[in-house]
């Protein structure tokens, strides 16, 4: 089953963003506990959580960017985060998470949906792919210590 974020998906919703997330469990948790407050979070407009046996398996958020690399309309919905639990994966809940951000994001006017993935991160490609997205470019960001 896949629905919107209500304020009790916090503890497992904050959970599974620590697993996408890993090293920045105090800023996930805190942005998880406002956003169950109603504050704005700039990088989320919705939450899908996908539920199994009763259990919060999988979520996905979703933002309205400005603008997203290779995209062709402004402004874009960008899957921000997307993730099921490993032992949930294979069965078709994160396509169903990504079918319900399209839904969405079609009821409110959207042409493309947007979002991204590390370059070393071949399954994610793969999901994604296999969800109809295509690829547009790669990009390798560099810093340099002042």
């Amino acid at each position: 089953m896949i629905r919107t974020f209500k304020p009790s998906d916090t503890d497992a919703w904050g959970k599974m963003r620590a697993q996408l997330w890993p090293g920045a469990d105090a800023e996930l948790e805190r942005e998880a506990r406002e956003f169950a407050r109603g504050l704005p979070i700039p990088t989320i407009d919705i939450v899908f959580i996908a539920e199994s046996a009763g259990e919060r398996v999988g979520f996905l958020e979703l933002a309205i960017r400005s603008f997203s690399d290779g995209c062709e309309s402004m402004p874009v919905p960008h899957v921000e985060g997307w993730f099921v639990e490993p032992r949930a994966r294979g069965a078709g809940i994160g396509r169903s998470l990504m079918e319900a951000a399209e839904a969405w994001s079609r009821e409110r006017g959207f042409t493309e949906l947007a979002s991204d993935t590390e370059v070393h991160n071949s399954a994610s490609l793969h999901a994604h792919q296999r969800c109809g997205f295509e690829e547009v470019e790669r990009l390798i960001k560099l810093r340099k210590r002042l």
